[in-house]
């Protein structure tokens, strides 16, 4: 009988033990997809560990972004992913990217990534017509 119940005492120990630790998130890489003139749309696996809040750095400076010290928009969060959409951006500029995750045991965060906003094509991305400039 105590050759049965002391597996049993120990496998319970055990799933006890590392389903209440947890871990803090992990994240994939971004992926930027579409970027237009003036938005940048991201996703990012998150590998491992639960998201309570997430969301992207952003900012023309790599430093800045990389400390968290740029601006920052909030993204949607499920089990699998982060998406987030960084809106009124300046044309033909370049910004760089970091996605975090957030939960009760820390904080995960991706690489810095570098993208570049496209032009305005005139008469298409500024409202005016094309022919007389208004």
């Amino acid at each position: 009988m105590n050759k049965i119940v002391y597996p049993f005492f120990v496998s319970l120990l055990l799933c006890f033990v590392s389903c209440e630790s947890g871990e803090p998130p992990v994240l994939g890489t971004i992926e930027v997809d579409p970027i237009t003139a003036k938005t940048v749309t991201c996703n990012v696996e998150v590998v491992a560990g639960e998201i309570v809040e997430c969301g992207f750095y952003y900012g023309t400076s790599k430093n800045n972004v990389s400390k968290g010290k740029s601006d920052k928009v909030v993204g949607t969060c499920d089990m699998s992913t982060i998406h987030g959409e960084i809106v009124g951006l300046t044309p033909n500029k370049e910004y760089y990217i970091m996605a975090y995750g957030m939960n009760d045991l820390g904080k995960g965060e991706t690489e810095v990534v570098k993208v570049k906003t496209l032009a305005l094509i005139p008469g298409e991305d500024d409202n005016k017509y094309p022919d007389t400039g208004l």
